[in-house]
């Protein structure tokens, strides 16, 4: 580009190219939450039945590991 191509500065003008003006933004509801797979069964109390199952099989732990305790005398009952 020659000096004869430039078109003639202005006094009001800016050295710096014009700023860009940041996109608005969309607000969209919030989806509603996953739903509880219907294949999932559930028992009387409200848990799945592999979580009842769970909740009787940590129940027996821990009465054996009270029988263990009181067998060993570290804790009386």
């Amino acid at each position: 580009m020659d000096d004869a191509d430039t078109p003639p500065t202005q006094s009001s003008g800016f050295l710096v190219p014009p700023t860009k003006i940041p996109g608005t933004a969309v607000a969209t509801a919030t989806p509603p939450p996953p739903r509880e797979p219907r294949h999932v069964r559930r028992s009387r109390s409200g848990l799945s039945v592999v979580g009842a199952f769970a909740d009787k099989l940590l129940d027996v732990v821990d009465d054996v590991a009270d029988a263990v305790a009181v067998g060993l005398r570290l804790r009386d009952r």
